[in-house]
């Protein structure tokens, strides 16, 4: 071979070899921070920096197509013909870890599928981990329970079923928000939460300490408030020195919407837009959550200019892009999808029929019974029933829910159960409204002619939810004055609430003889409900919050120290309803503890045997409760803690032996010269009962006193357990064959006259879960009825009045804004003939019309 041809056959080989490495990022074999690199050194700055908002652009010339990194799965996804599970406070009130798994596993199917059907990413904007420490907050509903154990145990089931057990890839990414201390909602973006250090580690930090470091989430959202005079989103200590270095977390971190913009707009804490976002990339935060059809992030325009001014370099920005490219690795992105298992979820798991019997069993064991003077489980052959209030032919699923085909409200769920004659009034309004005193009267008139009445009042999101915080616990509008009014006619009234957190019902529990809390439940609620009522299913759920009497129980709304008597483990008085109370149509008793050991050494686990036995005659389930009380210490610690529960099936006349393992650190405190947990030497007692306020049981044991060691990822916490089989499940143990993976339900038939609207919705720049619209008619008859349904999924149906023109409706928000939803409105009964709609958007967007009938029936 000539010089020459050596020469030649050296450059081929150099040049394979150079296109090879060129390629590392689309290798899936290759090492995953190798990947990255190589994606990451072939885009420009420009293209670095649009990583950084929610929208992200296509790069063409590596053909990478457009991404949206933006999306909700609070308790089921934000999109069309989803499965809703119950609300996240619903959730809690189960204390079934378990079952949190089945949901989200459920949840997280949901979203592949769309994925695979090139509908939707995988990058969720849950769980909320928020401490629910003063139930006024308008998003109480959107988390577990008040207290830190519970809410962690929760929530790392929610993390495990989301993100799934591929050793590979992760199913969806979670982002577990609002880090940290967001617990008022009115003008939270000027807000500061003012806590002190022990009351962060003890109360506010746990949840997502668990979800980061036990369960290896994939992001942290970054709340809207500030902590101690610093914003979240710029929060160095926050973010870098506690998420980042102390918890040893990797992930992405996102900041709540516009909160990088806020700054400088809202916080006055930087100058300009340029340092707003400079302050945010070297916090540790790397994205900020902004969704809008024209515009980029705010934090997106600003970073160039950052870098120019020197506030920021290129460099410290890659490496925030190498967090968030490494998440679109992780998820699947750039590979063959026939080496992800995620893309062997089909299409037709969508509101299937696993999905929809676990949102039923689900709403069963969340529903809780507050009182019961033998008045429930109601009689099979009952004559009358009537059903009443503003929520009773309503599914009222609660904030962040999307849009399931199937919905069953109380009153339909209970016409499917019974045979009696069941009627409906509305009763009032939800809150005061003109036309309530005529509400009332058709109410108690109805009450007066019926055996029983089951009265379901509560609130919704004109009262509690994104920006808008209760004023009061009491319950809102009229609806206290017709229970009375009700009352006064017909004391057979079964209370049912569907409240957003703890109400104060203290007349309503002195003199009505049964209340159920039933939730903003899921689509199955109705059903639920029903099977609770008549005896089908044996409630079990527990609260995961405390009930107070009144709102003088509550401290200061804006006072963030919890042992300023907040929550059971520092209120003094007396609550309406403890936290960990619920009844059952069974009585358990809980005796015979056994502790495996008389005193606990560094490091030890002490592990609590008890049994739990059904006197009664039927199945049912009981929550064990573990509690923890230093008995003498030089430290401010809670009156009980929390440290164990399990929720147990116990057959009728039956027992069951169970078992909770308390690990050395739920015998400890943050000690705050120290900077760490330590475990003050001592004796303890363990506190076992069915709720923080029926200890049956309590024994004492002492402690040796010592340092419970710091963990990070890598690590693991005393309560992690690696042989949960929650670990080892594949995303496919929910169907027991192919026809659970399908939805039965009947299609709808044509035999009814509709017509259909386009309608395209703007982005109002912050979350509202309904916009208001009016159907306009040239005419209708009397008591005509039309029902109103968007991508098939049905949002209601209404009763028009003689020659009524003009019909208030509301209409859900589009999973995505920007693109044309069609409105279908079916006439069930008489004639109407439409003329248009008006939309009418939130804020102060004007109003339009639109009259153009884009389909119709042919009849």
């Amino acid at each position: 071979m000539t010089q020459k041809n050596i020469i030649y056959c050296f450059l081929f080989v150099l040049m394979g070899s150079l296109n090879t490495y060129a390629q590392i990022w689309k290798d899936p074999k290759a090492n995953i921070d190798a990947r990255v690199e190589d994606l990451l050194s072939k885009m420009t700055l420009e293209e670095k920096i649009n990583y950084c908002g929610s929208r992200i652009p296509a790069i063409e010339r590596l053909k990478i197509p457009s991404f949206e990194w933006y999306g909700e799965a609070l308790h089921g996804i934000i999109g069309w013909n989803c499965t809703q599970f119950p609300q996240n406070i619903a959730m809690g009130s189960t204390w079934n870890p378990d079952l949190m798994f089945d949901v989200a596993t459920a949840i997280s199917n949901e979203a592949r599928a769309l994925k695979n059907m090139g509908q939707k990413e995988v990058m969720m904007f849950s769980p909320t981990v928020n401490m629910a420490r003063d139930p006024r907050w308008g998003r109480n509903g959107e988390c577990y329970s008040e207290d830190p154990f519970l809410m962690s145990e929760m929530a790392r089931m929610y993390i495990r079923g989301m993100q799934g057990n591929d050793p590979k890839y992760t199913k969806t990414v979670t982002t577990v928000k609002h880090y940290v201390a967001n617990n008022v909602d009115t003008g939270r973006e000027k807000h500061h939460s003012i806590i002190n250090k022990k009351d962060l580690y003890e109360y506010y930090f746990p949840a997502y300490k668990t979800c980061v470091v036990d369960e290896e989430s994939t992001g942290i959202m970054t709340a809207l408030n500030g902590l101690n005079g610093i914003p979240c989103s710029a929060h160095n200590w926050l973010v870098n020195d506690v998420l980042r270095k102390e918890w040893g977390f990797d992930g992405y971190v996102v900041a709540d919407w516009t909160a990088v913009e806020g700054l400088e707009k809202r916080m006055n804490y930087a100058k300009s837009q340029p340092e707003s976002a400079a302050m945010a990339i070297k916090a540790g935060v790397d994205q900020e959550c902004f969704r809008n059809d024209k515009k980029q992030a705010p934090m997106v325009y600003a970073l160039k200019p950052a870098i120019e001014q020197g506030l920021l370099t290129e460099k410290e920005l890659d490496v925030s892009v190498r967090r968030l490219l490494r998440l679109r690795f992780m998820t699947g992105d750039f590979d063959d999808p026939s080496l992800n298992p995620y893309s062997k979820i089909p299409a037709s798991i969508m509101e299937c029929d696993a999905h929809k019997k676990l949102a039923l069993r689900a709403a069963e064991q969340a529903i809780v019974l507050l009182k019961n003077d033998n008045v429930l489980p109601l009689k099979k052959n009952i004559k009358s029933l009537a059903v009443i209030g503003p929520f009773a032919d309503r599914c009222w699923m609660g904030i962040y829910s999307g849009f399931p085909k199937s919905k069953v409200s109380p009153f339909a769920g209970l016409k499917n159960m019974s045979s009696a004659k069941i009627s409906y009034a509305k009763g009032c309004e939800v809150t005061k409204n003109a036309t309530d005193d005529k509400k009332i009267a058709e109410a108690v008139a109805l009450a007066k002619k019926s055996e029983h009445v089951i009265l379901v009042v509560g609130n919704d999101e004109t009262t509690s939810t994104e920006n808008i915080d209760r004023k009061s616990l009491r319950l809102p509008g009229n609806q206290h004055k017709l229970i009375k009014a009700v009352q006064a006619v017909n004391k057979n009234i079964i209370l049912v609430l569907v409240p957003s957190g703890p109400t104060a019902i203290t007349w309503e529990q002195n003199t009505i003889p049964g209340i159920i809390c039933a939730w903003p439940n899921g689509q199955e609620q109705g059903t639920a409900l029903a099977n609770v009522l008549f005896g089908n299913t044996n409630p079990g759920g527990k609260l995961n919050s405390t009930w107070y009497k009144s709102d003088n129980d509550l401290p200061d709304f804006n006072d963030y120290n919890i042992q300023t008597g907040r929550t059971y483990m520092y209120f003094q008085g007396k609550p309406l309803y403890p936290f960990g109370y619920g009844l059952s149509y069974s009585n358990f008793k809980i005796e015979n503890i056994e502790l495996s050991r008389k005193k606990i050494s560094v490091q030890e686990n002490l592990t609590v045997h008890v049994n739990v036995s059904n006197l009664s005659t039927i199945d049912g389930d009981e929550v064990v409760q573990v509690y923890v009380r230093d008995l003498k210490t030089s430290q401010k610690t809670p009156i009980k803690a929390l440290k164990g529960f399990k929720r147990v099936s116990v057959p009728a006349r039956g027992t069951k032996s169970i078992k909770i393992i308390l690990p050395y650190e739920a015998f400890s405190y943050y000690d705050t010269k120290e900077e760490q947990f330590m475990v003050e030497e001592g004796m303890f007692e363990i506190l076992v009962g069915n709720s923080s306020d029926n200890i049956t049981i309590a024994k004492t044991i002492a402690v040796k006193g010592g340092i419970v060691p710091s963990i990070k990822v890598g690590q693991k916490s005393g309560y992690f357990n690696s042989e949960d089989e929650n670990r080892y499940k594949k995303w496919d143990y929910l169907y027991k064959d192919e026809s659970s993976m399908k939805s039965s339900e009947i299609k709808e038939g044509n035999d009814v006259a509709w017509i259909a609207y386009d309608i395209t919705f703007v982005d109002p720049g912050f979350y509202v879960n309904t916009w208001n619209a009016e159907l306009n008619f040239t005419s209708s008859t009397k008591k005509a009825i039309v029902e109103t349904s968007m991508a098939g999924a049905k949002i209601g149906s209404y009763t028009i009045s003689d020659k009524q023109l003009i019909l208030p409706i509301t209409i859900p928000i589009p999973p995505e804004y920007g693109k044309p939803v069609r409105l279908k409105i079916k006439t069930l009964n008489g004639e109407v003939k439409h003329k248009s709609i008006k939309i009418i958007p939130p804020g102060n967007k004007e109003p339009f019309v639109i009259n153009r009938v884009i389909a119709k029936s042919k009849n």
